[in-house]
């Protein structure tokens, strides 16, 4: 949905000792290489209330492998077929847990498995299906439908010094209100041609990513809370531009979770223009809008504690 924002630094790999990396005239930088877009189903149905998950995780090494990309000496390096697997069988060990924590075992795991990675960085997106309530299932039995938005998502970067940082976040968190939104006051310059709104429709469509400053932390009931703050402070919030309502969102959000150390916002203002129907014959007294999201207006933000 959104190309995210590299706020926070990665955690990068230590230094890689005395192996001589370099080559008449050429020397080897940073190398980097894992395993994307691997999807599959973790299904939970250890209790009565069943649960059944979508997930993608993206793995990614920064590593020590000159002999690799210089020699084509292949003997230390891990193939992406083993990162495949591991994610997979892992996810059998953690189908009741959290995203964060199935992340953080997928580091440490790595990390043990792979003696030249610096650095395992996990990003993992979930989405609970959503169970049918209607009509009798045999004992055992659960059915579902389509996964609900917005989804978790969870990001353990793991350096092999010991430096952690676990984010935990939404994403895909879609907003909407039909009128009294405003954007006024702004600059203007010989290509603006942006109208003064007074009482405007406004929606976002964003990602919420928090990190915690404890990588014990109650990572359910924070996200359940993060979610619960942000609709609550949409419903009682005046948009006054993008920028204001993101930023009020991510003080929200701050404030449900003490856990919290900072928030990111980021995502697009989806424009929503009244509909021109008067060659038609029509009235468009509000009802009617274009729905296109491209092109999009992009806004992000930090809020950290101060």
């Amino acid at each position: 949905m959104v190309v995210p924002v590299n706020v926070w630094e990665a955690i990068r790999a230590p230094a890689f000792g005395s192996v001589e990396r370099r080559t008449v005239g050429h020397a080897l930088g940073d190398h980097a290489y894992g395993e994307s877009g691997i999807e599959f189903l973790l299904v939970d149905r250890s209790g009565p209330d069943q649960r059944t998950r979508t997930f993608r995780a993206d793995v990614h090494f920064l590593a020590d492998l000159p002999e690799v990309y210089r020699d084509g000496d292949n003997a230390r390096l891990l193939p992406t077929g083993a990162i495949y697997n591991t994610v997979l069988a892992l996810g059998a060990r953690h189908t009741t847990a959290e995203p964060e924590v199935y992340a953080l075992a997928l580091a440490k795991r790595f990390l043990e498995a792979a003696p030249p990675v610096g650095t395992a960085d996990i990003h993992l997106a979930a989405s609970d299906l959503s169970p049918l309530e209607a009509g009798a299932s045999p004992p055992g039995v659960r059915h579902f439908t389509a996964a609900p938005l917005p989804r978790d998502h969870a990001r353990v970067t793991l350096s092999r010094d010991g430096g952690v940082a676990v984010r935990g976040g939404l994403r895909d968190v879609e907003l909407f209100v039909t009128a009294g939104a405003t954007f006024t006051g702004f600059a203007r310059d010989e290509y603006t041609t942006t109208q003064v709104f007074t009482d405007r429709v406004f929606g976002a469509r964003l990602d919420v990513t928090w990190r915690l400053a404890d990588e014990e932390a109650d990572y359910r009931g924070c996200r359940s809370r993060a979610h619960q703050a942000l609709t609550e402070a949409f419903a009682g919030h005046t948009s006054r531009s993008s920028q204001h309502t993101f930023h009020h969102l991510g003080s929200a959000v701050l404030d449900a979770c003490s856990g919290i150390s900072e928030v990111l916002v980021e995502g697009v203002h989806l424009t929503r223009a009244l509909v021109d129907l008067s060659p038609f014959g029509v009235e468009n007294e509000g009802r009617v809008y274009t729905a296109a999201d491209a092109p999009s207006s992009t806004v992000s933000v930090v809020v950290h504690r101060a």
